[in-house]
């Protein structure tokens, strides 16, 4: 403490305080703590500078705001549900709060501002504003960024509202006092300042619509000189003291501490804790930021509100002084200004600038540690001030000189340096003084010390002395901002180096120390050295550094010479007494020693400028040193002039040729600068010829020295040849050492041809250039991409030309290897460029052979590609490359000869070959861009040539079987192409119809085999047509021939151009011809077709089936016309020329004529392809005029003619001719000796049976009596001893299922001939005999006929009974019998669907147990029909199978007994499908699927013993997880994850009806897997189990998990439920003291046993994800039973439920029948303890002689074999077996 009555302030501070006084600061004074001691001596060097104390008044606390809402009685007058949100404010939770804005805003203020509810919710929010401003600061000081944000959008929308906004106005103005004004225009205006963007932008946008400092209209708030005032103190407060403000807005809640309740018979009370303090708000919402961090937002927004009150208070520009009085009134306004910026003099304030922790100016914490965002405000503040307060800143200057050159210098952030040099730059050039400023702040500080300590001691004061200057720190800090790469920022620092530096005093350079210069130099330097420049931005660093450095060598040499001498002296050596006094020769000596160092970092690369750049800089540094004294010019040039020449002496530095370069071009020419740079330039290129010649001299020269010549030489060029005996030097070296040149230093030949202007001489060296080319070959990679290089950058002259063919032969080899090559290979490079800039290397001719080798490579190679499969297109890449490049150059004109052998692949290879075969993308791309270019580019003749050959290669293609393209992708490049509309596709590129005609007559016409009968009954049998041989042909990828590759592309040409198909109705034979032809491969895939190929595929067939009769149903509508029947009738009744026909009536004309000549099956079939069309809408008089028809032509054609009948019989009305013909059948048959039977009689039963009506019709096919007679004329036939074909017999059977309904009725001997025929033929009858397909089909045919009248007619049916049963014996060992070598077969699967729909109802007596295994395999049958009733069959056999199995397990008593599936469906199941027989065909998966089915159905009322036999041998065979699982995880598509899977959450998998089963659609498919798989979850749970268990792949067992506990756990378990449930199991677990309870909610099922008044439970719990984690059994209690005997039982119940793949009601069945026997006296089996065994359900039987204990058989054979021995397990004794 001080003396008592002497003040604490020295008599320095004291005067220090008093001049500050006389200089009018304003500042008002602070109290300062008393300073301590300071230590005397050596202690004294060391103290730390000196720091400003200054004193920040605290803000006063405010008390509590009591609520508007309290005071002004606004609860009892507002609406209870904003009341509600509104007291919502007040709360501290943050959430609550925001709740309550947004409530605030969307359902009151919102509806306000869209009218709802009128006047009323208007003067209702009218009364709310007292409420809102109360709550305004807080929430626009809010921690959170939401709240914030929230609060100023609802302001705003308040303020958009006229009559609130008025009203809240009149509260500002009126009604609140000033203490309430102004934290609410200081918050708002804070938060129009806020350090997030969006809330600043919506708090500026309603501050600056509604607030005003100059319009006092109604719509906006006019903040006078008092709102104003409050705005600023508020500020000031906040910048100050940020968490004052905040904890004035937001006050603590005083503690209120309750009265303690004493205990009831105590004397005194609970003592109360009491703190000192109250207690701490709680920080709820206060938690989101850290308080330094809640300070600095404050802070950022109270500099911006600084800044907006600057701006406001300071925008008009100030009056001149005119008149004295104006000049009082000035100074009225200065002295007002300095009050009013007085806030600002405080050093605290200003300690946002610094970013360290104690700032060296002032005695407290700084403002900005840690913040940035606080420094980059205070700095633009600073910048604001010098803008609007330029003329009221003297009182703040000491203030700022110290924070600003004590905080630039040392910030450590880019960001906040980004935002400084503005400001600062602006505050250094308009207040140079403060350098000085801060200087005297510093010295004073010190003499302040002094004087203290002095007084302190009492000691005598020594005599004043001269003022000295004295070092500043802010200028040491500067220097280590130089050294240190202005901080890092060199690209932004180092510009503003030369502005900083040239406002320093000079007094404060010479007082750094005895060097000052060389100190600013050696800072420049020391960033070098500390490699501070090697940053990303290398170049532009060292860029801006060489600038600054150069500009302030000229600066301080211009400033040194400029100044008094004395001043000069002082810049120089400082403060040192000791020096020189001649100042020029100091100075050049800097100027040298700064040049040197200058050029070493340059050359040395440490300093990383760009030549030019560089020289540049040098230039203009020369130039104005040269301005400034020629002789500090020419000091400086000696040095680099010298620094160059010793530099070109070895190898000349890649820097020397642009330095030189740019002090030509700079330095003007004529001056001494530019006359000095022109000599050095010829020292320098005469230096580099010397070097030239040695280096060709030498053997190897090195490269970074060839470089750096040819560098030189190429920057000084002119020069070079500008003497007479230099060019002519240069001549000799060229031409003399031409080789060593091209191979060492070909850039000097080019240098010598660009800059040699002498054409003979050039020419001369050229022609030996390609000499020396062709000679060395070896090396023509090396040399020849050089001279290319200069041709294409046209660095040759363009005179240059071959003298003869030198490369000639070099170019041929060249293109022979680089079409063969990869495109990326040098060869392919050379030819490309060759090709292109041809003319100095080749002539006109040579290019042209070379050009048309390149075509003929490319086409021979793309005929290859387009026919064979192994040819690659990676060997059309070079050809193409090289064809675009040429293009590309411009040289297209070169290929106009070869355009009609080139192009047309050109435009194949763009259009066609994509659709054939994957094409490189970027080969494609080429061929495409080729094309267009041809097509805008090439003239019309070479067009026309090219569209023809174009015309006549697809015409080629079209008909080459071995082409690859088909003719859909042949037929859509002509109709994509831009020339489609000059294509007549029929007539140029198909062939005509004669030829058309020639190959369809050249092609078997009879049916693929009689087989076909089955499916269409105009098939004849074999003996009515001749078969040839098939002859071998080519087919395409497709698997067509070349008729029918033909005439599928005519098919689809015609089926898009409708037109063209009416007005080429003769195509459609062919159509139908080709439809016959896939109809019966389709049939018969197996077969020998002569159009089709074996391997063509079965959808490729349906798709020509299904295009042929689209388009054959719109080319036969016009026969619907009415008078088309009779137009063609009458011309083929008449005989005479047919006119008037249209397109479809003359080929059937054409057809019938045709047949007449040569009556064929395949013509025949055509024709009732097109009449079972037509005759759809004939009428009778029609179908009589056909019947005419069909007689006249009985003779000459009777297959047109059967055809015909057949056609007008069942697509015609009935005529009168048709019965009359049927009877004159009849009849004929009658007279028919049987030795005409298969010639005649054949037809005339052909004939019967294709008159028959539809048994569905009321038309009679014959007269019983007529019918009677020719059965008998039949059984004449049949018992005579003539030899009688198996074809007759066939059409007889056809005939009688037709004579069935007529004679159903009349008993005789004919059904005996019936029934005999039928057997007969069932008994001939195989599956393995194709021919016999026929007669087997019309056989079971008949019977099904026979059987359905026989089932209304008692007549029938008392003989039908008698032969029906061998005649079911018969069919079923047919339908039983498995073929070998199956092939697919339609007519097979018609004979097997019609055989299984008569075995569908099989009595119990022909159905066995080994039905199921001889018949599973139906359900591999390639007919679906036939898989769906096979099933249908083999779920009754799998019943039957069981039912046997388990009736052998009850009588087994030996356990010798095995329960196994059938070995052929073992087989079926262990069968490998691919994914592409699925997709193809689709009945294999179906197939198996099904096969799996019947599996599970094998399951259906087993007893636990069978089941647990199936189980075994599905595990043993690992069937379930190598088979089905793989399959149905692949179906269902589980393999892909949960994201690809098939969706079931719209289908039930617990049901699947086989009969709306689908096989064109693979929906169908996935629901039958995923009923199967639901299936395989209920029957083998413990299967499925353990392969999850064992399954090694994450993604996929994950998969499987959800995908089954989501869609079939929940119905897997209300299964299992749902059983228990059941009325039939119910009685069977039931008993008289069991009961059986269900929880569904709960999964839970729980049986109890009652004992006298207590019970034993047990309950069982499915997991949600059942079956695929196992079930927790619960034993809730047991009574009466021991712990072992209990175990045993839950053990038991758990084998069931978990490894033997039981059901609960096998589980509780087990439990309940185990407690009951026990109960009852039973003995249980000592090895397992339970009474009924957990495996088959069997009791304990097998006893001990000795010890009387009984066992299971299964358990002592398990006992048996772990032990190796036959004795007791109790006793140990032999166990004799017997009872």
């Amino acid at each position: 403490m001080p003396p008592k009555g002497k003040s604490s302030a020295s008599s320095a501070t004291r005067k220090k305080h008093a001049r500050k006084a006389a200089a009018g600061q304003g500042v008002a004074e602070e109290p300062q703590v008393p300073k301590e001691k300071k230590p005397k001596g050596k202690d004294k060097k060391s103290k730390k500078e000196p720091r400003k104390k200054v004193y920040i008044p605290p803000v006063k606390p405010a008390r509590v705001q009591p609520d508007p809402l309290d005071t002004l009685g606004l609860a009892q007058r507002l609406p209870p549900e904003l009341l509600v949100v509104l007291r919502l404010l007040s709360k501290k939770d943050a959430t609550t709060k925001r709740r309550a804005l947004e409530d605030l805003q969307t359902a009151w203020v919102g509806r306000a501002k869209r009218g709802d509810e009128g006047e009323y919710l208007i003067h209702t929010l009218q009364e709310t504003i007292p409420v809102w401003l109360h709550h305004l600061p807080s929430l626009f000081v809010h921690p959170s960024r939401r709240i914030r944000l929230l609060a100023v959008g609802l302001h705003a929308s308040i303020l958009q509202i006229p009559a609130l906004r008025t009203q809240l106005f009149f509260q500002l103005r009126e009604v609140v006092s000033s203490d309430q004004a102004e934290p609410i225009l200081g918050s708002w205006c804070l938060a129009v300042h806020d350090v997030d963007r969006q809330v600043s932008s919506y708090a500026r946008e309603s501050w600056t619509r509604y607030v005003s400092t100059t319009d006092a209209s109604d719509g906006k708030l006019l903040l006078d000189s008092t709102l104003l005032s409050s705005i600023w103190e508020f500020v000031q407060r906040t910048l100050l003291d940020p968490m004052g403000v905040y904890l004035y807005i937001n006050p603590p809640q005083p503690a209120i501490s309750t009265p303690a309740q004493s205990r009831k018979g105590s004397g005194r009370g609970t003592p109360v804790r009491k703190d000192d303090d109250a207690s701490p708000r709680p920080k709820a919402d206060e938690d989101e930021e850290k308080e330094q961090d809640r300070k600095a937002r404050l802070r950022v927004g109270a500099f911006g509100a600084t800044e907006w009150v600057l701006n406001a208070k300071f925008s008009e520009p100030e009056k001149p002084k005119v008149q004295a009085s104006e000049g009082e009134q000035d100074g009225e306004t200065q002295a007002s200004a300095h009050n009013f910026l007085a806030p600002l003099a405080n050093p605290a304030l200003w300690s946002s600038l610094y970013h360290g922790k104690s700032p060296p100016f002032v005695d407290t914490q700084s403002f900005g540690y840690e913040q940035p965002p606080v420094r980059r405000a205070a700095w633009s503040l600073l910048q604001t001030l010098i803008q609007k307060c330029k003329g009221h800143m003297h009182a703040l200057l000491p203030v700022l000189s110290t924070a600003v050159l004590r905080s630039a210098w040392i910030e450590p952030d880019p960001l906040v340096r980004a935002a400084m040099w503005q400001p600062l730059l602006m505050f250094l050039k308009e207040y140079p003084n403060s350098w000085t400023l801060d200087a005297d702040s510093e010295k004073e500080d010190g003499d302040e010390d002094e004087d203290s300590e002095n007084d302190d001691d009492d000691a005598p004061k020594a005599p004043p002395s001269k003022p000295s200057a004295t070092a500043s720190q802010a200028y040491t800090d500067f220097l280590q901002f130089l050294a240190t790469g202005c901080s890092g920022s060199p690209a932004q620092g180092y510009p503003a180096v030369l502005i900083i530096l040239s406002t320093i005093p000079t007094s404060i350079i010479s007082a750094s120390s005895s060097q000052p210069l060389e100190d600013i130099f050696t800072s420049f330097w020391a960033a070098v050295d500390a490699r501070v420049l090697n940053s990303l931005d290398r170049v532009a660093a060292s860029t801006a550094f060489l600038s600054s450095l150069l500009e302030c060598l000229v600066l301080l040499v211009r400033r040194v010479l400029a100044v008094p001498e004395a001043e000069g002296v002082s810049l120089l050596y400082g403060s040192s007494q000791d020096h020189p006094s001649d100042v020029d020769s100091a100075v050049k000596a800097i100027l040298r020693e700064q040049t040197k160092r200058t050029w070493e970092e340059l050359s040395s690369g440490r300093v990383k400028v760009e030549g030019k750049d560089a020289g540049s800089e040098l230039a203009k540094t020369l130039a104005n040193l040269h301005k400034l004294r020629p002789d500090l010019f020419d000091t400086a040039w000696s040095v680099i002039a010298e620094q160059i020449q010793n530099s070109t002496k070895d190898v000349i530095p890649a820097l020397v040729p642009d330095l030189l370069k740019q002090f030509t071009t700079t330095l003007e020419q004529g001056s001494a600068p530019g006359n000095a740079a022109t000599d050095l330039v010829k020292i320098v290129v005469q230096t580099a010829l010397d070097q030239c010649a040695t280096l060709l001299d030498a053997g190897e020269p090195q490269h970074d020295r060839v470089e750096s010549l040819v560098g030189t030489l190429d920057t000084f060029g002119d020069v070079v040849f500008s003497d007479a005996e230099v060019a002519k030097g240069v001549d000799d070296l060229v031409q003399n050492q031409t080789y060593k040149i091209l191979t060492t230093m070909p850039s000097l030949l080019l240098l010598y041809l660009k800059y040699r202007r002498d054409e003979a001489a050039c020419l001369a060296v050229w022609h030996k250039v390609l000499e020396v080319v062709a000679r060395h070959t070896d090396e023509i990679e090396s040399i020849l991409p050089v001279l290319l290089d200069a041709a294409e950058n046209q660095s040759l002259p363009d005179y240059l030309r071959p003298q003869g063919e030198e490369l000639h032969e070099i170019a041929g080899t060249l293109l022979t290897e680089a079409v063969s090559a990869p495109p990326n290979t040098p060869q392919v490079a050379m030819i490309r460029r060759l090709l292109t800039s041809y003319q100095p290397f080749i002539s006109s001719s040579c290019r042209g052979n070379l050009l048309r080798g390149l075509v003929d490579a490319f086409v021979l190679h793309f005929d290859s590609v387009l026919h064979d499969e192994k040819a690659s297109t990676n060997a059309f890449a070079t050809p193409l490359n090289l064809l675009h490049g040429l293009v590309d150059q411009g040289t297209s004109d070169a290929l106009q000869s070869f355009a009609a052998s080139l192009f047309p692949y050109i435009f194949l290879f763009a259009s066609v070959l994509p659709r054939v075969l994957p094409v490189d993308a970027t080969q494609e791309s080429i061929a495409k861009d080729l094309w267009g270019q041809w097509e805008a580019n090439g003239s019309l003749d070479a067009k026309r040539s090219t569209l023809g050959v174009i015309k006549h290669i697809h015409r080629e293609l079209l008909i080459d079987p071995l082409a690859r393209p088909t003719p859909e992708q042949i037929l859509h490049s002509l109709s994509a192409s831009s020339f489609s509309a000059e294509v007549n596709v029929l007539s140029e590129i198909f062939p005509s119809r004669a030829d058309l005609d020639g190959m369809l007559e050249a092609l078997p016409s009879a049916p693929l085999h009689a087989s076909l009968a089955v499916i269409d009954p105009l098939v004849p049998p074999p003996s009515q047509y001749r078969t040839s041989k098939t002859v071998p042909l080519e087919h395409d990828v497709q698997g067509f021939s070349k008729y029918a590759r033909i005439v599928h592309g005519l098919l689809l040409h015609l089926a898009d151009d409708r037109q063209a198909a009416r007005e080429n109705i003769w195509a459609l034979h062919h159509f139908l011809s080709l439809s016959i032809y896939a109809e019966d491969l389709k049939h018969l895939p197996s077969a020998e077709s002569p159009v089709f190929s074996r391997t063509i595929s079965r959808l490729t067939l349906q798709s020509l089936i299904d295009k042929v009769q689209q388009l054959s149903t719109y080319l036969l509508s016009p026969t619907a016309e009415e008078q088309w029947h009779s137009s063609v009738t009458n011309a083929l009744v008449s005989q005479g020329p047919a006119s008037g026909l249209d397109g479809v009536g003359q080929l059937v004309v054409d057809l019938i004529a045709r047949a007449k000549r040569h009556d064929t099956v395949r013509e025949s079939r055509v024709l009732h392809m097109i009449l079972r069309h037509a005759l759809s809408t004939a009428s009778k008089d029609d179908a009589e005029q056909w019947m005419l028809v069909a007689r006249k032509i009985e003779k000459q054609a009777p297959h047109t003619s059967l055809v015909i009948i057949f056609s007008v019989t069942h697509y015609a009305p009935e005529p009168t001719r048709l019965d009359r013909f049927r009877n004159e059948l009849a009849a004929g048959t009658l007279g028919l000796p049987a030795s005409k039977a298969n010639t005649e009689g054949l037809w005339l039963l052909r004939n019967l049976a294709a008159s028959a009506p539809d048994p569905e019709s009321d038309i009679v096919f014959l007269p019983q009596l007529r019918a009677v007679n020719l059965i008998k004329v039949c059984q004449q036939w049949i018992t005579s001893d003539e030899d009688l074909e198996d074809d007759v017999q066939s059409e007889m059977t056809l005939v009688f299922a037709s004579l069935v309904p007529i004679l159903s009725n009349v008993p005789g001997a004919h059904w005996d001939l019936v029934f005999d025929v039928m057997e007969n033929n069932l008994e001939n009858a195989s599956l393995d005999d194709s021919s016999t397909y026929v007669v087997l089909a019309r056989t079971l045919q008949l019977f099904l006929v026979i059987e359905e009248y026989a089932a209304t007619n008692k007549t029938l049916k008392a003989v039908w009974e008698e032969r029906k049963s061998g005649n079911l014996t018969l069919i079923r060992d047919l339908v039983s019998r498995r073929l070998d070598n199956q092939k697919p077969s339609t007519p097979l699967s018609v004979c097997r669907e019609l055989a299984l729909q008569i075995v569908q109802d099989l009595p119990s007596s022909l159905l066995t147990k080994d039905t199921l295994s001889k018949m599973c395999h139906l359900v591999m049958d390639g007919s679906v029909n036939v898989q769906r009733m096979a099933y249908q069959l083999l779920q009754e056999a799998a019943k039957k199978y069981t039912e046997e199995l388990v009736i052998e397990a009850a009588v087994d008593t030996e356990a010798t007994m095995k329960s196994e599936l059938p070995t052929e469906l073992l087989d079926i199941l262990q069968r490998s499908l691919n994914h592409e027989e699925a997709e193809e065909y689709g009945q294999g998966w179906f197939g198996y699927l099904l096969a799996w089915m019947v599996t599970f159905d094998l399951f259906t009322d087993a007893s636990l013993k069978v089941k647990s036999g199936y189980i075994d041998q599905l595990r043993d065979l690992d069937l379930v997880g190598s088979q089905l699982l793989p399959t149905v995880f692949g179906i269902l598509d589980l393999y892909g994850g949960m994201a690809k899977v098939f969706k079931l959450d719209i289908w039930d998998v617990d049901e699947f009806y086989l009969e709306f089963y689908a096989a064109d659609t693979p929906l169908s498919l996935r629901l039958l897997t995923a009923h199967l798989y639901y299936r395989a979850l209920l029957l083998v749970p413990s299967l499925i189990r353990n392969w999850l268990v064992d399954c090694r792949d994450r993604q996929l067992s994950t998969t499987v998990a959800s995908y089954t506990s989501k869609h079939f756990s929940p119905a897997i378990i209300r299964t299992e439920l749902g059983r228990v449930k059941d009325p039939a199991v119910a009685a069977e677990l039931s008993g008289e003291n069991i009961t059986v309870k269900v929880a569904s909610a709960v999964n839970e099922v729980t049986a109890s046993y009652a004992i006298d008044e207590q019970s034993l439970d047990l309950t069982v719990k499915l997991p949600a994800d059942w079956p695929l984690h196992t079930i927790e059994i619960r034993d809730s209690k047991y009574v009466g039973v021991t712990e072992d005997r209990w175990r045993a039982w839950v053990l038991g119940v758990q084998q069931i439920l978990t490894f033997r793949s039981g059901s609960i009601v096998d589980g509780l069945s087990f439990f309940l029948k185990n407690v009951t026997s026990h109960f009852e006296g039973l003995a249980e089996c000592a090895i397992c303890y339970s009474v009924v065994n957990a495996t088959d359900g069997s009791l304990p039987r097998k006893p001990c002689r000795t010890c009387k204990n009984r066992f299971h058989a299964a358990c002592l054979f398990k006992w048996f074999a772990s032990s190796h021995s036959s004795s007791c397990p109790l006793c140990r004794s032999e166990i004799m077996t017997g009872r």
